[in-house]
């Protein structure tokens, strides 16, 4: 039968943090922020972060709920989750289980899981996409505490739980070495930056850390979400002002002015060109644009 140790760390779900005793304790979240991640969220306005985290928080604990009661889903999230785990033949064995090395790093594992007497490790999303290469390092680290932790324990699989309304998506993540897990700590308690070896080739050229193309990536397709949702509501709001009648409205630090529809003119330069080459060419001026770069992000291979 499978035991796991209880860690002697205390962690306070109000402020997040992790105390030993006496002693403060770093979180792995933060850590690989700060050394893999600086700038993963660093044009996205603070409070769209404080809301998706508000709503990433609600759906764990809807999730740990369903696991240690057994009782109905709350949420289409955690309905997902639980048939996302069932679906390949998982038990819940433990959630937010709290793992460190105790000395500099601890976290909580969101959800540890059993099947045929192998233990299981996931983290659970509710981004826009499953950032890949972040889940990598976070789980990575977890595996590598957790067996800190647990020595008679080898951890046997790695997942990324994506939640998203409606949606859903188990993906199994590919472990780091522990040698690089190790190097990325001991960086961070030395105060050293870490460094990858990997970069990605483009025409043959060696360009930027793969990190960082996942990184731009998950923001690309988080401001595309955004995106999605702003039109939505900037279409409700014209449509209720369009049959009610209203020019401008003021509700706080919210202002809207509505223009109603209209016609304009235009000239047809193309055309124009095409019927008075000549003319069109004394008219036409050169002017400097700036280099630039267009941004395309694929869809995942299913």
């Amino acid at each position: 039968m499978i035991e796991l140790v209880k860690s002697a760390v205390v962690f306070n779900e109000e402020n997040h943090t992790y105390l030993l005793g006496d002693k403060l304790l770093q979180g792995i979240t933060g850590m690989i922020s700060r050394q893999l991640f600086p700038n993963k969220y660093k044009d996205i306005p603070e409070f769209i972060l404080k809301r998706a985290a508000e709503k990433g928080s609600r759906i764990h604990a809807q999730c740990q709920f369903v696991d240690s009661t057994g009782f109905t889903p709350e949420s289409i999230e955690a309905e997902n989750y639980l048939k996302e785990r069932t679906n390949v033949g998982y038990k819940a064995f433990a959630n937010e289980y709290t793992v460190s090395d105790n000395e500099h790093f601890a976290s909580n594992i969101d959800c540890v899981w059993e099947k045929d007497e192998r233990i299981s490790l996931g983290d659970i999303k509710t981004t826009a996409n499953l950032d890949l290469e972040y889940l990598g390092w976070q789980l990575s680290i977890y595996a590598y505490l957790f067996e800190l932790q647990n020595p008679l324990i080898k951890v046997d699989k790695l997942f990324g739980i994506w939640l998203r309304g409606d949606k859903s998506k188990l993906v199994e993540i590919e472990r780091k070495p522990d040698s690089e897990v190790k190097k990325l700590l001991e960086c961070e308690i030395k105060g050293e930056q870490y460094q990858s070896n990997a970069l990605v080739p483009a025409d043959d050229k060696l360009l930027i850390p793969m990190q960082l193309v996942n990184t731009i990536v998950g923001i690309e397709e988080e401001l595309s979400s955004l995106s999605e949702i702003q039109k939505g509501y900037k279409e409700k709001l014209k449509t209720a002002m369009r049959e009610n009648g209203v020019k401008s409205w003021d509700a706080g630090r919210l202002r809207v002015s509505y223009t109603p529809s209209s016609q304009s003119k235009s000239f047809d330069s193309k055309k124009f060109q095409e019927e008075h080459p000549e003319l069109y060419s004394k008219y036409v001026k050169s002017t400097t644009k700036a280099d630039s770069i267009r941004v395309t992000i694929r869809e995942e291979d299913k």
